[in-house]
């Protein structure tokens, strides 16, 4: 696991980050979580695809209404009621994990990513936050669409991630 974690460090070192620049993503949470919606405490305590639990929170949301119904639903035992915010973000510094000549120097691939073990995600995770990445964009494991992993305690500068607004979210 070394040479792959060299080999990843070594591409990090060398990609060139992404901007997301005030667009819009979303993310769902049960009802009584509405006011906290940009926390990070389920992440941090429970862990996630990529960050392990205990060691740094991570925001997870996705680029679509329809991502976010897809996500929870995945869930075995999900709750039948969800609220769904819209969230304008801006970062400077992404690395994106949905780029094919990324993945090939990463040597990895979104099968492995978004699999049902998550050491390599998570392992991978830890080093793109190291590397002092805000976040990254990934492929979403409950379909087709991307979703935005954001490590907020990276913001640096004019990066933001503000909250629009919050609606009822229909499970589809």
């Amino acid at each position: 696991m070394a040479s792959l974690f060299n080999a990843w460090r070594k591409a990090l070192s060398e990609y060139k980050p992404r901007k997301i620049r005030g667009a819009v993503w979303y993310r769902a949470v049960v009802p009584s979580r509405k006011r906290t919606i940009l926390a990070m405490d389920g992440a941090l305590i429970y862990g996630g695809r990529y960050n392990n639990a205990g060691e740094f929170g991570a925001l997870y949301l996705s680029k679509t209404k329809k991502g976010c119904a897809a996500e929870v639903t995945r869930r075995p035992a999900h709750p039948t009621k969800y609220v769904v915010g819209k969230i304008k973000v801006t970062l400077g510094k992404v690395c994106d994990l949905t780029d094919p000549e990324l993945l090939k120097k990463l040597k990895i691939t979104k099968t492995r990513l978004t699999a049902d073990d998550w050491d390599e995600p998570q392992a991978l995770g830890e080093l793109v936050r190291e590397a002092g990445y805000e976040g990254m964009v990934v492929p979403s494991a409950a379909g087709d669409f991307n979703n935005l992993v954001i490590f907020v305690d990276r913001l640096a500068g004019t990066s933001r991630v503000e909250l629009e607004e919050v609606k009822p979210l229909p499970l589809i």
